[in-house]
């Protein structure tokens, strides 16, 4: 890959949710080792295929690899090196630091200096990497799950230090602290707190539960972000219940969102959570966890479907179909959750379609060496 294909191999993509908002560089990768071009409908078939052999999109050995790499290859112009679901080798090209103007609203001549920030892993599921053959044609890295990505921040072109403007501002720590202490009262005087207690007690009090992964849940230091606050305090409810289970045993506590702040890391410390970057959350689940993740703007239940079955899981409810969406139901997914049983929240209001589901037996199933699990549609033995 070329300086001259640069732009033709890179993506700008705005990524919004209930939680949070950023900007973020999608680099496409080229292919080390040429190989035959397909068309686009031999493409879809040739993933559709991938994903029916029973081969993982997700490992965490892949992902593990790869941000490994993301540490050492820091120089704009070094090269990360992939393996595709194929076995090609894909490679990836290192901008840090590169400059771009974007535009921001629907005024074209409003452009802004931006900078390419700190590179993270983009995730993409079978239904997103068919999506993106609309979008981009059969590209050299178009059966590669994983990608390189990169955090745009806007920089203040008027100061002489080139500072990063923030977003959105965020609030000062004692005031998210205070806030976030009245969100805890009100969510456990709920009735819907209590009904959660009620499953944990009667449903895993025997599951051998070390962790608890707060996925995307959004930064607490944003204003008006209830549903972070209503989420982390629903961790919180279940590092205190199983503290007690388990006689203050010790609980590893996680949130992992890109949008978190120094104010969240302060925070969620004095409440017993680390704030941990991508992809540790992923290489931290196991069958001893506890996830929530509510509308992410990841595939979080494609990879969790392909590298563990925690005890617990509370998501967006799991449907009979496998839709377009960043955080597809896909047939995987369908399978896994035939092992969990389904809890209602019975709190539309708060809640809405968020269900909890936790695992059927105390015993959590065992990957194979490939990283797939008995319980895999099409990894049956």
């Amino acid at each position: 890959m070329n300086d001259a294909m640069d732009e033709e191999y890179e993506t700008i993509m705005n990524s919004t949710s209930q939680q949070s908002y950023t900007t973020w560089a999608v680099i496409q990768g080229a292919l080390i080792d040429p190989r035959e071009t397909e068309t686009k409908e031999q493409a879809i078939a040739h993933i559709d295929t991938l994903y029916e052999s029973g081969i993982p999109f997700f490992t965490k050995r892949a992902i593990r690899a790869f941000s490994e790499q993301l540490k050492t290859q820091t120089t704009p112009g070094d090269k990360i090196i992939t393996k595709d679901l194929t076995g090609a080798r894909i490679e990836w090209k290192v901008k840090v630091g590169k400059s771009i103007d974007l535009i921001f609203g629907e005024d074209r001549e409003n452009r802004k200096e931006c900078v390419y920030k700190e590179p993270g892993v983009g995730y993409s599921s079978r239904s997103s990497l068919k999506k993106s053959l609309d979008w981009y044609g059969v590209v050299d890295s178009a059966y590669e799950p994983l990608c390189l990505m990169y955090r745009i921040c806007q920089i203040d072109s008027g100061s002489k230090t080139k500072e990063i403007i923030p977003y959105k501002d965020t609030r000062d720590c004692d005031t998210v602290a205070r806030d976030f202490r009245e969100k805890i009262q009100a969510w456990e005087e709920s009735e819907t707190c209590r009904r959660f207690q009620s499953i944990l007690s009667s449903e895993v009090s025997s599951h051998d539960i070390k962790k608890i992964v707060g996925l995307a849940c959004g930064s607490l230091a944003l204003p008006n972000n209830e549903h972070a606050a209503y989420q982390t305090a629903l961790l919180v409810t279940v590092r205190k219940w199983l503290k007690e289970r388990d006689q203050n045993e010790d609980i590893f506590c996680y949130m992992q969102d890109p949008m978190n702040t120094s104010v969240d890391r302060e925070v969620l410390a004095d409440i017993g959570f680390e704030m941990i970057d991508d992809p540790r959350g992923w290489l931290e689940i196991d069958e001893r966890s506890v996830v929530l993740s509510v509308a992410p703007n990841v595939p979080v239940k494609e990879i969790i479907a392909d590298t563990a079955r925690p005890a617990i899981v509370i998501w967006n409810r799991v449907k009979n179909d496998d839709k377009d969406s960043t955080d597809p139901d896909s047939p995987r997914v369908r399978k896994m959750m035939t092992g969990y049983k389904l809890h209602e929240f019975g709190d539309e209001e708060t809640w809405s379609d968020v269900v909890i589901y936790t695992r059927e037996s105390k015993a959590a199933p065992i990957p194979r060496e490939n990283g797939t699990f008995q319980d895999s549609p099409l990894g049956d033995e």
